[in-house]
């Protein structure tokens, strides 16, 4: 390979980092919110957010599904040849 090829991959891993570590935050942000919701709820006074809550799980979800496949291109540009 050559010293471009390098700093090409090095380059694209390091956007890769930052998609990770934006996608992290997003992820606490949302698994945070949802563990209020949880909180605030209140079943005996009729106070229930479940569909705020499934959309903020499902949200999690989607975003660590993401963050697998953000992890797993990193790993493989990084991987030796």
């Amino acid at each position: 390979m050559t010293e471009q090829d390098d700093a090409a991959i090095e380059r694209q891993a390091a956007e890769l980092a930052a998609e990770l570590a934006a996608l992290t935050e997003q992820r606490d942000a949302v698994e945070a919110k949802a563990r209020e919701l949880l909180a605030a709820e209140d079943h005996k006074a009729g106070v229930t957010f479940a569909q705020e809550i499934f959309a903020a799980k499902q949200q999690k979800l989607m975003l660590e599904t993401e963050m697998e496949i953000a992890r797993r291109r990193r790993n493989r540009l990084l991987m030796p040849q």
